[in-house]
């Protein structure tokens, strides 16, 4: 079973809430891949959930924000933590069927 473990929990310097993971089996070659959640901005963008091979740190391994499969446009806008969770999980498990593990909310 493909599996993504979180990397590193906030990646900054994207346009929206990012999340780097561990991916098992690597994504063409990609060991880590960083997915982010980005608003709509007005009626011309749409919110999208955008996927990027990643360094260790989180960073694009490319020269490029070229997305990747598993990104897709979302239809409601990414307005709570649930919202941006599902964002993560259905963006890796259409990048390459990678299951995620439950987060698990602190009491």
């Amino acid at each position: 079973m493909a599996k993504a473990t979180i990397h590193v929990a906030d990646v900054g310097g994207y346009p929206g809430p990012a999340r780097c993971f561990e991916v098992d089996p690597p994504y063409g070659g990609a060991r880590y891949v960083t997915v982010w959640v980005q608003r709509s901005f007005g009626q011309h963008q749409l919110a999208e959930a955008c996927v990027v091979p990643a360094t260790e740190t989180g960073a694009c391994a490319e020269h490029s924000l070229k997305r990747r499969p598993g990104s897709y446009v979302l239809h409601e806008e990414p307005n709570t933590p649930q919202r941006i969770d599902g964002a993560y999980w259905l963006a890796l498990l259409m990048l390459g069927g990678y299951q995620t593990e439950p987060v698990v909310d602190a009491p």
